[in-house]
């Protein structure tokens, strides 16, 4: 399980390239390289993928609201579930029922993984 975030010329070559396998790792170096605006107008794209699976493809050379534009909408990244999570020390499984708004929430706030959310959600309650 790597994520990858890089630039990548049109001619296939590879440059700042990120490997990781933390998800937020990769979300942060991606959003790096899709923040750098000195790139903007040049025949350059940003890579995000996920085992070899494209996850995001920004373009330089594209403009808001183009396709394969990615600099408003890093939130829309559909990142992969975690899976089944570790046990953790003290730690129960439940069943909750959620209404599809709340779920919806849960999923965003824990990137795909529901259980991570409702625990952000429980500390930020706190």
């Amino acid at each position: 399980m790597t994520y990858r975030a890089y630039l990548r010329t049109f001619d296939g070559q590879i440059s700042e390239k990120t490997i990781t396998k933390d998800q937020d790792a990769a979300a942060e170096a991606f959003t790096a390289l899709v923040g750098r605006t000195d790139l903007d107008g040049h025949k350059l794209a940003a890579a995000l993928t996920y085992n070899n699976g494209q996850l995001a493809f920004h373009r330089f050379d594209r403009n808001p609201g183009d396709r394969d534009y990615w600099r408003d909408k890093l939130d829309e990244i559909e990142w992969p579930s975690a899976g089944r999570p570790a046990e953790m020390e003290g730690g129960k499984r439940v069943n909750v029922y959620l209404d599809a708004e709340s779920l919806s929430i849960a999923a965003k706030l824990g990137k795909g993984n529901v259980s991570d959310g409702i625990r952000k959600a429980l500390k930020q309650a706190e």
